[in-house]
Parts: structure tokens; C-alpha cells; sequence
């Protein structure tokens, strides 16, 4: 009976967030979202993993967008977000940077090619490690010009400057299978100038001054900044930290982390991770299959440490989960190129961005329990 009585509460404890789920979409009444979020606190205690009311992904200076990857053949991969970008791509007038590890996907091939064509201006930097592949052979036969860091270390930026106008920021590379086949987040911030500037400032090391790695001075002109009321900070690893800047973020967590990680051997992350645990703060983490079992993954250490609080997977995507995403109190996210690890603090060239806003975490956190209820 009383098995019969907890399925009984369960079902009705969901009917009510569905209601209330979908009223504080539409309506965006804040009574009604504290009330769900009372409700969800009920879910909790019963073990319901409660969904997050759908909330608009986009504002008039930022547009935040998921892949859904289905990885279908090569010639069905269409209308994906390489689409959307190479439309924005086609559109520039005056200049175009791109920083990509790696670059294949034809739509924005073709749109560079096309850019080229019209006299406008291209810059691109990738990793020394994909220069030759077949669709950087084409562009530099075009015209292009290419510059590789020639180290081994890893170029691993993914971002996109248009026209002193638009940025597009993120974990994911411009490939196909970075589109339609791995689990991404790409963000289009427009007219937000102290972020053009940063990434203008990181281009212009790497293209004009062939400086990556560890060897890039401390420069960034806005290392932290407010636009619109929201406040943000914007790291460039490895001139600087950001192990230590995201561990400070962690450590400061009064209710919940949420993680999304494709690779987490990074001990000043994870040990800020465990300590918020041990203190009671909800943890919950989603991590890509591949290299999560290992002794110094964060996924075996936050099994390990047993806390009643955390709560931890592998994601389902057979291909690869590819976010570096952690969302802190549901008010604050960190995401970027940046996996959280030693290499990319002391070696790579990464970027990071946090985010300090509710209506700006909220689709990372929908996406979030998308990938958990998976």
C-alpha cells in the first residue's frame, strides 16, 4: 500500500508541474514559477526529476542554441545550425575571424569561398593538426588565408566574429559531425561590443603575432564586464587561469551545480565540486561515455565519494556529448571551448565565458534535464 501510495503521489506531483510547467512558460508570471518551483522542491524529496519550463532561448543581444543530433548519413545532414551560420557568414561586409580547431562543414566552406570571392576580408586560425584536411586544402586553394599554431598544443577555440557586430561562441567545431552528431551549444551574442573587443584582441595575438599557448600576454581588454544589466567575465586560457576562476564560481554555490562535461579531470574544479557536496549542495553531472571511467575523472571521483547529495551519469548519446558546461544556482553558467582539464588550462588555447543571469541560464539548464531524462 504504501508503494501503491508513493506511485499515486508521484503521478500527481508530475500532473502538477506539467500545469504549472506550462503556465510559467506562456505566461511568465512570477508567482506562478515560485510556485513551481515550490512544487519541484516536493518532487525532489519524492525523487521526481521534475522538467524545467520552457523559457525563450534568445534576447535582443544573444541567441543560445543546442544541437540535436540524429548523425544521419553525410548527404541528409541539412538545415542544421552550420546553415545558420554560413547565412550570417554570407552576409558580412567588412571582416570576417574565425578560431576553429576544426572546420569541415560545406555550407560554411562555401560561404568563406564566397566571402573571398567578394573582396571581403577572411582571417582563420585552426590547430596544426587538422591543416590538412581536405576542406582547409580547399580554402587555402581559394585564397584564404590560414594560420595554424604549430605546436602541440591545442588551437581549441570554436568562435566567429562578423563584422565587428556579431559573435558566435561555444564547444562547437564547425564540422558536420559538430553539428548533427554531437551535443553542442553555440551562442550568437549581437552588438555587444566589450565582447568583440576581447575576441578581436585574442584573434589579432594568434593571426598578426603568432601567439598561442602559454606565451600569450595577459591582454584581454574586458576581462570582466556588465551588458544589459547582466554581468560577465570572459577568460582566455592559458595566459590565464580558468580552473581557478570557475572553482571560485563553484565554490560559491548555496543550492545546486549541474554539470555537462565531455572531459573533467580538472582538481581545482573538481575538488570546489566536491566540497559544495559534502556541504549539501545539490550535485547532478552528465558526462561523455568515453575517458569517464578513469581514476582521474570527476565522474569516478563524485561515485567514489558516495554524498547523498550528488547524483551522477553517462549521457546516452552514442556518438559524443560534447558540452563544457557547469550552471551554478541556476543563475550562473560557464561554458565555452574549454574542457575542464589541466591541458586546457596550461596548454591550449581555450575561451570561457560566465554568465551571470537566470533568463540566460535557464535554456542551459532545460538542456540539462533534456539530456538527463535521456
Amino acid at each position: 500500500m504504501k508503494r501503491a501510495g508513493k506511485v499515486v503521489a508521484t503521478l500527481l506531483v508530475l500532473i502538477v508541474l506539467s500545469v504549472l510547467g506550462a503556465l510559467a512558460s506562456q505566461s511568465g508570471d512570477e508567482d506562478v514559477r515560485l510556485l513551481y518551483e515550490i512544487v519541484r522542491e516536493i518532487a525532489a524529496e519524492l525523487g521526481v526529476v521534475a522538467p524545467t519550463p520552457a523559457s525563450p532561448a534568445s534576447a535582443d543581444w544573444y541567441t543560445i542554441t543546442f544541437t540535436t543530433p540524429t548523425c544521419p548519413p553525410e548527404e541528409a545532414r541539412r538545415g542544421g545550425l552550420d546553415e545558420r551560420i554560413a547565412a550570417d557568414l554570407a552576409a558580412a561586409r567588412t571582416r570576417v575571424d574565425i578560431a576553429a580547431y576544426d572546420l569541415d562543414a560545406p555550407a560554411i566552406v562555401e560561404s568563406l569561398i564566397g566571402l573571398e570571392k567578394q573582396g571581403v576580408p577572411v582571417r582563420i586560425v585552426t590547430d596544426t593538426d587538422n591543416e590538412d584536411l581536405p576542406a582547409i586544402r580547399r580554402l587555402r586553394r581559394n585564397g584564404l588565408s590560414v594560420v595554424t599554431d604549430d605546436r602541440s598544443g591545442l588551437m581549441h577555440n570554436k568562435f566567429i566574429i562578423i563584422d565587428d557586430r556579431i559573435l558566435w561562441t561555444g564547444s562547437m567545431n564547425l564540422t558536420t559531425n559538430g553539428v548533427y552528431c554531437n551535443n553542442n551549444n553555440f551562442v550568437r551574442f549581437e552588438n555587444v561590443p566589450p565582447l568583440i573587443e576581447n575576441y578581436r584582441t585574442e584573434m589579432d595575438e594568434m593571426y598578426n603575432e603568432r601567439l598561442f599557448g602559454p606565451t600569450s600576454p595577459v591582454n584581454t581588454p574586458f576581462p570582466t564586464f556588465t551588458h544589459a544589466g547582466v554581468e560577465m567575465q570572459n577568460i582566455f586560457a592559458p595566459e590565464e587561469s580558468a580552473a581557478l576562476a570557475i572553482a571560485r564560481e563553484v565554490a560559491r554555490a548555496q543550492d545546486e551545480v549541474l554539470i555537462m562535461a565531455f572531459a573533467f579531470t580538472s582538481e581545482p574544479i573538481g575538488e570546489a565540486v566536491l566540497g559544495r557536496a559534502s556541504s549539501g549542495v545539490r550535485v547532478r553531472g552528465i558526462f561523455e561515455t568515453t575517458g569517464s571511467e578513469t581514476a582521474f575523472s570527476y565522474y569516478t571521483k563524485l561515485q567514489a565519494a558516495d554524498y547523498p547529495s550528488v547524483a551522477v551519469r553517462q549521457d546516452a548519446n552514442p556518438r559524443i556529448m560534447h558540452h563544457k558546461v557547469i550552471v551554478i544556482d541556476r543563475r550562473t553558467v560557464v561554458f565555452g571551448s574549454y574542457n575542464f582539464t589541466d591541458n586546457a588550462d596550461r596548454r591550449n588555447d581555450e575561451n570561457v565565458l560566465i554568465v551571470h543571469d537566470a533568463a540566460f541560464a535557464a535554456p542551459f539548464v532545460a538542456e540539462f534535464e533534456r539530456l538527463w531524462n535521456e
